[in-house]
């Protein structure tokens, strides 16, 4: 069972974001979590997180995986507003 402290800990990460991180790499749940955190504290880490969304979206389109296609353009349309390219804004 999570404490309240395993719940801070995760909020900054969305359970997309670890998804993403971890069909990237093919890391466990564990350690896609860790490189994410580690990842959302650098821009150049900004900048993977927002590679691996683009290239998995686009990896969806290319195979006609329709249902992850979109369910990766909602996860990502989520984490470029939390997480603007940095730069941009």
């Amino acid at each position: 069972m999570l404490s309240i402290t395993d719940l801070m800990d995760f909020i900054d990460l969305d359970r997309e974001t670890v998804q993403v991180v971890r069909d990237a790499h093919g890391l466990p749940d564990i350690e896609a979590t860790e490189l994410a955190r580690e990842l959302l504290k650098t821009k150049n880490g900004l900048y993977l997180l927002h590679s691996m969304f683009h290239d998995q979206i686009a990896a969806a389109g290319e195979r006609g995986h329709t249902s992850r296609e979109k369910s990766l353009l909602k996860a990502y349309a989520y984490f470029a507003r939390k997480y603007p390219v940095p730069g941009m804004f």
